[in-house]
């Protein structure tokens, strides 16, 4: 446990701020901060080690549920959601949709965030700008149908509650001004002038997603060819290019190791530069990890502490969560700090059973592992929230690392030669080809389409991956048979668990309402096959998101798509022109007589005439109404009414 003393520090606070959000309430923080000074003050006076880390470890997962409450529950003024005037402050900008452009925005008057969409994209905005707007402040709609991501929640954990959808800005009340507001603007200008000077759209989206981070520039094909290939990681900023370049500066402050206590000063002058580059992208999780880590690594040399990479990424992750407690439920930061863990944990392996002397042989073969082990560290992560795993991500990977470094080096070297107006078209054009050659070869690997796709895994699935991974090192080099029997016992588990899903699933039928605007969609799952009814036909985008979360997280075979008028006899049910017939109840979608249990569908605002008696069971109206049939439906019917725009799908099993 000494051993590893800051990563179970870590461990417990994350357990608190689980154990916080699984609550989901605020509780009297006073007294939760008067428990933890007393056990710091037991930790003080207990002698032995023993005794001390046990109350380290219990001190930890009460502060882990401390900063979450503090973090997400603290007092918030109401914010007045009938004015229709509001002076906003730009915090940033988010990513914008076809039809609005987004930004997170503070309301001046209670000091909340708000999630801001502007009909108007003819001028930007940039962080600290005050602006009048006009719009009526709403809640954030939470997922409506069945597995969808829930946004309400994501944004949620950012601390924004409210949205406000405006046409136009009234005025801008206040210019901005300050370092996030130079560095939004300059960001925007780095990317005119790279268009101005010849730079091809591919270079310019490369050098905006990897040293901007912006990835508004990405085409749509490009982005997807890099998700197929395993190597979208090279496309966002991450720690990886962080510590290419840390390399670069260290390599050009090289002459300062002449001078007289010159190795500190290099150290600390690249530190100082790499917390520059981590606040003018605006601290993302994977450059704050990177940048703490760095610099916890790099102060302990200087210092002459004994170095420990563990100690060093959990201290980084234990820093991150003091100030970010929710940032433990980010993608992000789970899929870099256990990328960064499995590199070096499985690092010793590689080491063990593949040695190489040449020095080439060696940096290929450092790229081919790290690649290894960052997949398979990140495996149970990228399959849980995904739903896919790609297999062409060591030939991506054995191309892409080394081109990356290039591509960071040539595109640092363009916003230099930008600032200092210098053009040199060889340079432009060199660049140019260069990325076009390495894209190329990404489309080419994409072809080959060796990727699966719509894996599902449970959470408890996910846990067992990851404690096999933690066992590997074990079982592999100290031939550890207790590492062999947890192994073994978590295979045993994820097969059960597996087995005990597909019994429920095979056992069961469930018949689905979507909340779809100009559709109007149902299914009907018997086992693990599917029957889709809708009223049109069902497009790619529909399909994506509303059908393909509830096939993955069912384990969906076999999908029949067929209209509303559709006529067959089913093992599980009976599909009439008018509605669907089980053994236990009818489903009307249309004018007709039910002397069973029934519920009825109004949907693309056709009101018919239903019975409205006993054996009701519930009216459902789907959003494909117009508001004035859902009105009407109100003031009408004796039976509770389920709005799926507002309550979202409605659900029988049966």
């Amino acid at each position: 446990m000494k051993k590893y003393i800051f990563l179970t520090l870590t461990i417990c606070l994350s357990i608190g701020i689980i154990v916080s959000d699984l609550l989901n309430s605020a509780t009297n923080l006073r007294i939760i901060f008067l428990v933890i000074i007393c056990l710091l003050l037991a930790c003080l006076i207990k002698s032995s080690f023993r005794q001390n880390i046990y109350s380290f470890l219990i001190t930890s997962i009460i502060l882990g549920f401390y900063l979450h409450q503090h973090y997400n529950f603290k007092e918030k003024k109401e914010i007045n959601t009938s004015s229709e005037v509001h002076l906003l402050k730009i915090i940033s900008k988010a990513s914008s949709s076809i039809k609005f452009t987004n930004y997170i925005a503070e309301d001046i008057e209670t000091s909340q965030q708000i999630f801001l969409h502007l009909k108007d994209k003819t001028q930007l905005y940039f962080p600290e700008d005050i602006l009048i707007v006009d719009g009526k402040i709403k809640d954030i709609q939470p997922a409506l149908n069945p597995y969808q991501f829930n946004y309400k929640q994501f944004l949620r954990r950012k601390n924004i509650h409210s949205q406000l959808f405006s046409d136009k800005v009234i005025t801008i009340h206040k210019k901005g001004n300050g370092f996030y507001n130079w560095a939004s603007k300059s960001k925007l200008l780095v990317r005119e002038k790279l268009k101005e000077n010849g730079y091809s759209t591919e270079s310019r989206a490369i050098i905006s997603s990897m040293l901007l981070g912006n990835k508004t520039e990405l085409s749509e094909e490009l982005n997807q060819n890099y998700i197929t290939t395993g190597v979208v990681h090279i496309l966002a900023i991450s720690g990886l290019h962080v510590m290419m370049i840390f390399i670069l500066i260290q390599f050009l402050l090289k002459p300062i190791l002449y001078l007289k206590n010159g190795r500190k000063i290099r150290i600390i002058t690249s530190l100082i530069v790499i917390w520059f580059f981590a606040f003018y992208v605006e601290l993302k999780t994977p450059v704050f990890r990177s940048a703490l880590m760095i610099s916890i690594y790099y102060i302990s040399d200087i210092i002459n502490r004994p170095k420990n990479i563990f100690h060093t990424l959990s201290l980084a992750a234990f820093i991150i969560l003091v100030f970010q407690p929710n940032a433990l439920f980010d993608v992000g930061f789970q899929l870099s700090f256990s990328a960064v863990f499995f590199i070096v944990w499985l690092h010793p392996i590689f080491d063990n059973f593949w040695k190489i002397k040449n020095n080439l042989l060696h940096q290929i073969k450092g790229i081919i592992t790290t690649s290894i082990s960052t997949q398979i560290g990140t495996l149970p992560v990228s399959i849980f929230y995904f739903n896919q795993f790609s297999g062409l991500f060591l030939f991506g990977n054995l191309i892409l690392i080394p081109a990356s470094f290039i591509m960071i080096c040539g595109g640092l070297i363009s916003i230099f030669l930008i600032v200092f107006n210098i053009k040199i078209d060889a340079f432009t054009w060199l660049y140019n080809q260069f990325v076009h050659l390495i894209n190329s070869y990404i489309h080419w690997l994409a072809e080959f389409s060796f990727i699966a796709k719509d894996i599902y895994i449970s959470f408890f699935t996910a846990f067992l991956i990851t404690v096999i991974l933690f066992c590997l090192k074990s079982l592999i080099l100290n031939k550890s048979k207790v590492a062999l029997f947890i192994t073994i016992g978590c295979f045993t588990l994820i097969e059960l668990d597996r087995l005990y899903e597909v019994i429920q699933l095979n056992s069961s039928n469930e018949l689905i309402v979507y909340n779809q605007y100009k559709n109007s969609i149902i299914n009907i799952r018997n086992g693990r096959s599917l029957a889709v009814f809708s009223s049109h036909k069902i497009d790619d985008k529909t399909y994506q998101y509303i059908l393909k979360p509830y096939k993955v997280k069912h384990r969906i075979k076999q999908i029949d798509y067929f209209s509303y008028t559709a006529k067959f006899k089913h093992s599980a049910f009976i599909k009439h022109e008018n509605y669907i017939e089980t053994k236990s109840f009818n489903f009307l979608l249309d004018k007709t007589k039910s002397d069973s249990p029934f519920y009825v569908l109004i949907h693309q605002s056709k009101l018919y005439p239903f019975q409205d008696n006993n054996n009701l069971k519930r009216v459902i109206a789907d959003a494909s109404n117009y508001p004035s049939i859902i009105s009407e439906l109100e003031n009408n019917s004796n039976s509770s009414l389920w709005k799926t725009s507002e309550k979202g799908y409605f659900s029988i099993k049966f």
